[in-house]
């Protein structure tokens, strides 16, 4: 299954969405899929409460917090 990733601009996987996040689900992946699974309960079968609250609890980060972040993990690289 693949479906436009807004955030990406381009047609992606159903599997880059649910591990795309370090082996974790993109945090749009909810309103992005809802139409066509249940992926709410999909979710809850793969996923600890523990690793879904890491990926939905809590504020998202803004734009300028994910580019400083993937700037210091190049630099660690």
């Amino acid at each position: 299954m693949e479906i436009y990733c807004s955030q990406l601009g381009m047609m992606i996987g159903f599997s880059y969405c649910i591990s795309m996040n370090e082996g974790l689900p993109c945090r749009n992946s909810i309103d992005c899929w809802r139409e066509r699974l249940d992926i709410a309960a999909f979710f809850k079968a793969k996923y600890s409460d523990e690793e879904l609250n890491r990926v939905f609890g809590g504020l998202p980060k803004t734009k300028l917090d994910r580019i400083m972040e993937m700037i210091y993990k190049a630099r660690k690289a």
